[in-house]
């Protein structure tokens, strides 16, 4: 499984309307998009910032999808709302609900 770990900033008091943005985002990708999982969380002492996780079926079903154009459509409403650039990382899941990944 491939994982993406990410953590937007948004400009002052828009942080809903990004979390918005994002879910309209993952809506676009569609249901057999190999989207597992995600993940928006709030930052405790941020109030503009969210932490962003996804857990997908591989790279591959990340590529495609996030370069589809119903995707790619809402991404491109993301900068207006960011106050920096996003700073991300991506991984493969080794352990997920109790289960071993293979390798």
């Amino acid at each position: 499984m491939f994982s993406v770990y990410g953590r937007m900033t948004a400009l002052s008091g828009r942080r809903d309307e990004l979390i918005n943005v994002l879910l309209d985002g993952f809506r676009a990708g569609g249901d057999g998009s190999g989207l597992l999982t995600y993940s928006i969380n709030t930052v405790v002492d941020d109030p503009d910032a969210i932490w962003l996780t996804q857990l997908w079926i591989d790279k591959d079903a990340h590529d495609a999808t996030t370069r589809s154009e119903p995707v790619a459509a809402v991404t491109r409403r993301l900068p207006q709302l960011l106050a920096r650039q996003p700073e991300g990382l991506y991984g493969h899941a080794v352990h997920v609900h109790g289960q071993t990944a293979e390798s």
